[in-house]
């Protein structure tokens, strides 16, 4: 039987991300043949900043005889800073 796992990660400051901006982030703990996916969710509530938008981009497993990584690039897309966000991460096992 399959079985869903889960993450979430976050950030904020110092500062926030501008527009264009990007962090590189990674991950270990998944096997090989795992279904993985990644979303970024930025934080909002700022009426004068309408429409904060991430990416995540540049997704790559990475392998090593250690072991596997996940590693991507989350990256704001929109036109407005963002002062933090969070990276929710789900793989499936087999």
């Amino acid at each position: 039987m399959a079985t869903v796992n889960r993450a979430f990660f976050s950030w904020s400051g110092p500062g926030s991300l501008p527009a264009g901006g990007s962090h590189g982030w990674w991950m270990v703990g998944f096997k090989y043949g795992d279904a993985l996916s990644v979303t970024a969710h930025p934080v909002t509530g700022d009426p004068t900043a309408l429409h904060r938008v991430l990416a995540v981009e540049n997704i790559r497993i990475d392998g090593t005889p250690s072991g596997l990584t996940l590693r991507f690039t989350v990256r704001n897309v929109g036109g407005f800073s963002i002062p933090g966000y969070g990276v929710g991460i789900s793989y499936i096992s087999a």
